[in-house]
């Protein structure tokens, strides 16, 4: 699904370094969001959307057609946001879930905005959320005004058709998207899996159904969850800690799956979206600080720990885990889902993507440590500086070239070969101390720099100062000397081994004779059993001959008392005539 499909943007090195600019620049990461528009056709009318059938797809919907909507506002905002939007009825937009009573509007809108948009800047527009139910409707129905633009000054825009409005979308009209008409559409009997298997790229006999790829790219906005003094410190934050939390993000969401529909059943759009939103609001970006974050005597990682704790309990939460029945019917449930846990990471993986996780994570980690910096740089340009000058750096460079100051928590690669690992740089004495490709000397002295993973290996079998048996120890030498002495025992013992060899030889030749004798026994005695075996074999075929000859005698009585019989009868009349 393209919603997973996201991308670093490249951006020339002086639009990097300029974040004193009075345009901000903070949005480096982007992904596009694909929408199918579906037709189908009627004799007499042509292609249209009004023509589908209402057990079909709708007019507007994504790939597995899981989700529909009638409008392309619809499914735009729906998928650029979920929550409320994301449903697999036919026809539901996001704006039906912001209709509550109460004065509470602006309470369920906060919850839509999950920092993806298709703008770069909110256009001036103030959304505030502390305001009545009516001001925040008319607020948030700019906004979406504003999302469903494909310009930046909130206008329509060209538009793919005439009295069309794609809001900003365009088909895919590449070769990497299969065969297409002019227009990027695809022709199908029907809307099977089966069908959109094989698309036409021009109306067939049978081919009553039409689909096309529209596609618009979103640029992830971390204003959406914090303040503008808070996001645009240095992204460098605590490796370890991001890591976690992408980790835990991605576990989440896929055992929330996997309690929600299943290990057998396939994952569609419809089920993961709604939980993927679900997932993003349990991080609660923007409230996981308090007032104690400003003490200096505060650990921030127990606020980290807290997140961590409702992303492992998700699943649980907003889904629930099998029951005593589910157990009953299933007394192996608990292991079928382990065992499709890294299955399912993979799939939930494409809808939730590594850099929208370490994103988030980065986010939440300013959230919580916004006051003490102590998992993430306080400054707010040192990370475009590092990642013009020294990005993926060795912790051993020492190029004083670099005027600007660097970052503790930038991003860089270990020094030691084979070792892929990246990781902040004020950790680099801990992962130095746990890195199973860092060279040490041999503890036993030999001189030999071997990979801390492979020290034991070398230590047991490889070093030549070890304590090792003599190769002659099977024959009874009992001597243990350093292996590399060995040649020299060899040589300097040979009288003895001699010996040794020659008493183990002597008692072979034993243990020849006495096995020569057994198995001449063996073979007289097997010779004994083959004959006795043959003479039973005779004697049970002769029984069996003598068996069938007397069956054959049996038959032959039988039919002459029948003929007997018969004779007299036939007598018996002559006589009485």
């Amino acid at each position: 699904p393209a919603p997973s499909n996201l991308i670093l943007k490249q951006k020339p090195h002086h639009d990097i370094i300029m974040m004193s600019s009075t345009k901000e620049i903070s949005c480096n990461l982007e992904r596009p969001i694909e929408i199918y528009e579906n037709e189908r056709l009627w004799i007499g009318r042509g292609f249209s959307k009004a023509g589908l059938l209402p057990t079909e797809r709708g007019p507007y919907s994504t790939r597995d057609g899981s989700l529909s909507w009638k409008t392309m506002p619809q499914a735009c905002l729906a998928l650029l946001r979920g929550g409320d939007g994301i449903t697999g009825g036919r026809g539901n937009s996001i704006g039906k879930g912001r209709e509550t009573d109460n004065g509470n509007t602006s309470a369920r809108m906060r919850l839509v905005r999950r920092g993806w948009s298709f703008h770069e800047e909110d256009g001036g527009r103030q959304l505030d959320n502390n305001i009545d139910a009516n001001s925040a409707k008319e607020n948030w129905r700019k906004e979406d005004e504003y999302e469903c633009s494909a310009s930046d000054d909130g206008n329509g825009g060209d538009n793919n058709e005439p009295g069309g409005n794609y809001c900003g979308f365009v088909a895919c009209k590449g070769p990497e998207d299969g065969p297409i008409d002019q227009d990027g559409w695809q022709y199908f009997p029907d809307f099977t899996s089966q069908s959109l298997s094989s698309p036409n790229y021009r109306r067939g006999v049978l081919d009553f159904v039409r689909r096309r790829k529209l596609r618009r790219f979103a640029v992830f906005r971390p204003d959406h969850f914090l303040p503008r003094e808070v996001y645009t410190k240095c992204d460098y934050c605590d490796s370890s800690v991001v890591e976690m939390l992408s980790s835990a993000m991605l576990d989440a969401l896929a055992l929330a799956t996997l309690f929600a529909h299943g290990p057998k059943s396939g994952v569609t759009d419809a089920q993961i979206l709604p939980l993927k939103s679900k997932l993003i609001d349990a991080l609660s970006i923007g409230e996981n600080y308090h007032g104690v974050a400003r003490s200096e005597d505060y650990d921030p990682l127990s606020d980290i720990n807290r997140v961590k704790d409702r992303l492992c309990a998700f699943a649980e939460t907003c889904v629930g885990k099998p029951g005593p029945l589910m157990h009953l019917l299933n007394p192996n449930v608990d292991q079928n889902l382990l065992l499709a846990m890294p299955d399912r990471r993979k799939v939930t993986e494409r809808y939730l993507g590594e850099q929208e996780r370490l994103s988030l994570a980065r986010l939440v980690v300013k959230d919580v440590d916004r006051f003490s910096y102590q998992m993430h740089c306080r400054y707010d340009s040192c990370s475009c500086v590092m990642n013009s000058t020294t990005n993926g750096e060795s912790y051993l460079d020492t190029d004083q070239s670099v005027t600007e100051p660097s970052c503790d928590f930038r991003i860089i690669s270990c020094p030691n070969e084979n070792c892929d690992a990246k990781f902040s740089f004020n950790l680099r004495t801990k992962h130095d101390e746990e890195c199973g490709w860092k060279c040490l000397p041999c503890p036993s002295g030999c001189g030999t720099e071997v990979p801390r993973k492979e020290m034991h290996v070398h230590v047991r079998d490889r070093c030549i100062l070890r304590q090792a048996e003599c190769p002659l120890s099977v024959v009874g030498c009992t001597s243990i000397v350093q292996a590399k002495d060995i040649t020299c025992h060899l040589n300097t013992h040979a009288d003895k081994h001699f010996i040794l060899l020659a008493n183990r030889m002597v008692e072979y030749q034993t243990v020849f004779k006495d096995m020569n004798a057994r198995i001449a026994c063996l073979e007289d005695k097997n010779a004994r059993l083959e004959r006795k075996l043959e003479n039973a074999m005779s004697q049970l075929q002769s029984k069996n001959e003598a068996k069938d000859a007397l069956n054959d005698v049996r038959k032959l009585t039988r039919r002459l008392a029948a003929l007997e019989g018969s004779c007299k009868a036939e007598f018996k009349r002559t006589h009485q005539k």
